[in-house]
C-alpha cells in the first residue's frame, strides 16, 4: 500500500509540473527562466523564429503595430491548429511551447524596441530550443500586447527554412541552427466565453 501511494503522489507531482510548464510564459528576451524551468539545449535543435517576407496584417487590413506578440504553441498530436480558449491560452489539445522560450514581442526588423512601430515583421531575440522531442510547432500572432484581452488573432499558414517549407505546423529538425520565415493567415475574432444555462436564465 505504501508502494501504492508513493507512485500515485509522484503521479500527481508530475501531472502538476506538466500543467505548470502548459500554462507558463517564457519570453523570447527572458534571461532568467522561471524557477525549476530546465535550461540548455538536450536534443540539438535551434531555430530562430521571424516573420519578413510577407509582413502580418491585421483585421484591418494594416501592418501588425510593435509591441503586438505571438505565443509559440505546441500541436497537442492531432494535427490541428486548435482556436484558443477565451483568455487566450492555447485550445484543445494544444499548449504554450515547453522551451527556451514560447512568447515573441513583434518590434520589426531593425533590432530597436520602437513600440510606436507599424510593420507586421518580427524575429526572435533567440533561438528556440524545445525541451520535448518529436512535436510539430506553429505560431498565434495576437492583434495586442495581451493574449488575454486582444481582439483579433492569426495563425500561421505556412513556413519557410534555408532546406524546408511546408504548411500550418513545423517539426523541428536537429543540427545546424535553423531560421524559420513564418506567413500568417487571415485574422479571426478572439473565442468568446460560453454562458452557462444559470446565466442564460438570469438574464430572462
Amino acid at each position: 500500500m505504501k508502494y501504492i501511494a508513493l507512485i500515485s503522489l509522484l503521479i500527481v507531482v508530475v501531472s502538476a509540473q506538466a500543467d505548470v510548464n502548459r500554462q507558463t510564459i517564457v519570453w523570447d528576451n527572458q534571461t532568467d527562466m522561471p524557477a525549476g524551468w530546465p535550461e540548455g539545449n538536450p536534443y540539438n535543435i535551434l531555430y530562430a523564429m521571424s516573420c519578413q517576407a510577407k509582413p502580418a496584417l491585421d483585421h484591418t487590413g494594416l501592418p501588425h503595430q510593435h509591441g503586438d506578440v505571438a505565443q509559440v504553441i505546441v500541436d497537442g498530436g492531432n494535427g490541428i491548429q486548435d482556436p484558443p480558449n477565451p483568455d487566450g491560452s492555447p485550445g484543445g489539445d494544444d499548449s504554450l511551447a515547453f522551451g527556451s522560450f514560447n512568447m515573441i514581442v513583434l518590434l520589426g526588423l531593425d533590432g530597436l524596441e520602437d513600440l510606436k512601430g507599424r510593420t507586421g515583421q518580427f524575429y526572435s531575440r533567440k533561438y528556440f530550443a524545445p525541451l520535448t522531442p518529436n512535436r510539430a510547432y506553429y505560431l498565434r500572432l495576437w492583434e495586442g500586447d495581451n493574449p488575454a484581452t486582444a481582439p483579433y488573432y492569426q495563425d500561421t499558414v505556412e513556413y519557410v527554412t534555408s532546406d524546408d517549407h511546408g504548411g500550418v505546423m513545423i517539426r523541428l529538425s536537429s543540427g545546424y541552427p535553423h531560421e524559420i520565415d513564418w506567413t500568417f493567415g487571415p485574422s479571426n475574432p478572439r473565442p468568446t466565453p460560453v454562458k452557462s444555462d444559470k446565466e442564460s436564465e438570469q438574464k430572462k
